[in-house]
Parts: C-alpha cells; sequence; structure tokens
C-alpha cells in the first residue's frame, strides 16, 4: 500500500515484533491478524488502516500480473496436484448449481483468475473494503476506552462508506442421491465422500450434527470410527464434519478405504449406519463425550491471543454480538440424543446426498 516505502507488510510486522502475522479468505470473508507485542499495537493498526484506505495507489499492472501467476500456481498446487483435489471440485459442482457462488470453491476458476483487471480489483476494493463493512477484533492488554481511541486515531478520518447490500441465495435443492466418480492420479486409497446441503450458522441444528461429527468419528470412540477402522478395517481414516456459512452449510462424511476394499461395501455400511441414526441409534455416552470436547474446545481457542481473536471475530460474525461464543456453548450443553436423530433425519436424507468417490492411481499424468 502507499505508505510502506516499498516494503512488504510482513516485514514491518516482524520488525516491530509480530509473532503471528497472516490472512486467509473464505467464502464469506478475508480475514488478516497479527499477533504483536503490547507495544506495537499502533504499528498493527496502521498497517490495517493503510491497507483499508491507501491499496490503490500502490498497485500497478506488474503486481496484478505477479499475484495472478500466484494465485494460478496455488490451485494448481493445492487443488489440482494435490491428491484428492479433483474430489472437491466434484462435490462443489454436484451441490450447487451453475451461478452460485459456492460451486467453483473460493480459489476461482483459471478463467476467473486471469479475468482479473485494475479496474476491476480496483471496484471490488472500494466496495467490499470500506470501515462499513469491516470488523475489527482487539484481544489482549487493552481497555474499552483505549481500543476506542486506538480506532479513532488510525480510523477516524475514513470517509463514510455504506455496507454493501448482499445477495440472498436460496439453498440448493438435491434431487438424489447423486452419484459421481473421479480418478485421482494422486490418490493413494480410494476414497467415499458423502455430502449433504446442512444447516445456517448458530443454530441448534448446527450444534446437533457438530455433536454426531465426534459421536461418529472421533478416533477410538466413534461410532463410525470403531466399526469401520477397528473391528472391519476397512477403513484407514473415517471423518464427519459440519462447515456453516452465510449461504448455509455443509455436511461431509468422509472415508479413506484400505487397499483391497470395494467402495461399494463401505458405502452399503454407511447406508446401513444413516438408516439406524434415523431410527435413533446414538449411543448417550458419545453424545455426551462430544458435548465435553466442545467445551474444551472452546476454552482450548481462549489460549493464546490468536486463537482468542479468532473466536471472538467468529462470534460477531455469526451472530452481531461476542457473546455469540456463550450462546453457542449452551446450545450444545442443552443437545439430547432425539435432538440430534431429529436434526440428522431432517438434514442427512438419502435424497438429499451427494457422494463422490475417488478412484485412485488413475486420471492424467
Amino acid at each position: 500500500s502507499l505508505h510502506l516505502g516499498g516494503r512488504h507488510h510482513y516485514q514491518v510486522l516482524r520488525e516491530a515484533g509480530a509473532t503471528d502475522a497472516n490472512a486467509q479468505t473464505g467464502t464469506d470473508r478475508t480475514v488478516y491478524h497479527e499477533v504483536m507485542p503490547r507495544a506495537a499495537v499502533d504499528a498493527a493498526l496502521w498497517i490495517e488502516a493503510d491497507r483499508m484506505g491507501f491499496f490503490l495507489p500502490g498497485l500497478d499492472q506488474a503486481r496484478l500480473d505477479r499475484q495472478i501467476t500466484v494465485v494460478q500456481s496455488e490451485r494448481r498446487q493445492r487443488y489440482e496436484n494435490a491428491p484428492y483435489g479433483p474430489e472437491r471440485f466434484a462435490v462443489a459442482e454436484a451441490l450447487y448449481p451453475e451461478g452460485h457462488p459456492l460451486r467453483y470453491l473460493t480459489i476461482g476458476r483459471h478463467a476467473d483468475i486471469a479475468a482479473a483487471t485494475l479496474a476491476r480489483v480496483a471496484a471490488f476494493y472500494r466496495t467490499w473494503y470500506v470501515p462499513a463493512n469491516a470488523t475489527l477484533v482487539l484481544a489482549g492488554d487493552l481497555d474499552a476506552d483505549e481500543a476506542a481511541a486506538l480506532c479513532q486515531r488510525w480510523f477516524g478520518d475514513f470517509p463514510a462508506s455504506t455496507r454493501p447490500v448482499r445477495r440472498a441465495w436460496p439453498a440448493p435443492v438435491i434431487a438424489g442421491p447423486v452419484r459421481v466418480t473421479v480418478d485421482d492420479r494422486l490418490a493413494a486409497l480410494a476414497r467415499v465422500r458423502r455430502t449433504w446441503i446442512g444447516p445456517a450458522v448458530a443454530t441448534v441444528d448446527e450444534a446437533a450434527l457438530e455433536a454426531l461429527a465426534v459421536a461418529w468419528a472421533l478416533p477410538g470412540s466413534g461410532r463410525l470410527w470403531r466399526t469401520l477402522v477397528h473391528e472391519r478395517q476397512w477403513a484407514q481414516r473415517v471423518g464427519v464434519g459440519v462447515s456453516t456459512g452465510r449461504l448455509g452449510g455443509e455436511v461431509h462424511v468422509t472415508v479413506d478405504v484400505r487397499s483391497g476394499v470395494d467402495p461399494a461395501a463401505v458405502a452399503a455400511l454407511l447406508d446401513d449406519e444413516l438408516a439406524a441414526l434415523r431410527g435413533g441409534a446414538l449411543d448417550p455416552r458419545g453424545l455426551a463425550r462430544a458435548i465435553r470436547r466442545r467445551e474444551a474446545g472452546v476454552l482450548w481457542r481462549l489460549d493464546g491471543m490468536g486463537r482468542r481473536a479468532a473466536l471472538l471475530l467468529g462470534a460477531q460474525l455469526a451472530t452481531g454480538s461476542p457473546a455469540g461464543i456463550g450462546q453457542a456453548l449452551a446450545r450444545t450443553r442443552a443437545l439430547t440424543v432425539d435432538a440430534v436423530v431429529a436434526a440428522a433425519a431432517r438434514w442427512l436424507a438419502p435424497d438429499r446426498m451427494v457422494e463422490v468417490v475417488t478412484r485412485p492411481g488413475r486420471g492424467d499424468v
């Protein structure tokens, strides 16, 4: 940006004593973070103010061209030439119709990346990188009055801005089951992944399905893990995950199949387990264990300024208040076996499922 004098902002932060600094982009937000010594908080806020207000004067075609190359290389490295990369594209394309913003993953298609122009980047920046659309979290040895004064110092003279309107998208309707097979020359094992459109963030059903994920897939005690990995020895790994965002959520069940085992047999077992779950087959002890682990996970994230700030940010964006942390815990603590079974019946229906089976060692070289 304009006032860095040609230096990279990470260099400036490191010189000021940063122990961690990074950025990441997801489906809902882009986040910049830095963990700084208390005495260097002004340096961090100066960096963020310069990024928000003075980025475009430092952008030229040569810099944009370099970043297009970087992002295209990242797509090749992390998606196209990574084990199970083709699966990620296949799942998204099966879940979301053409035109839906989640259909092509955050990284974008090569054509989308290459289509970036100075004018398009500038329009995006002027629309979204404005104070009215920003959430700032300060975690650490600061009180509210001091934080307010710092924000006024570094952001108070920004011109008035308007929060951009976010388009609403209806939840996709899956007329399934939808089954897709992909070949992956880099995958060592076959994989069976089942995915459903899931509930919105900060809801009881989100809490219920997150608890189910632990009760099913926790190594050593989860029902699916125990059956597939320990008893039948059909799987190398079992995972269950829930992702949520502004446009809704997803629920994923992933099984890495051991060599020599037929993925169709694993799929049939998953059918049986889902049917049993809808019939009420959920161990109360597994649910209690999942609730305790959720509580422990929140406490762990409070240990460390970076994790604490991220936890506060997530609650603020999901519920409009940092109190969302406690609300999420309350929803988890109130769960019952009946509530989890009912949520599974609502969201994990066989006719709303996308199944992607990865065949290893095949595909283009």
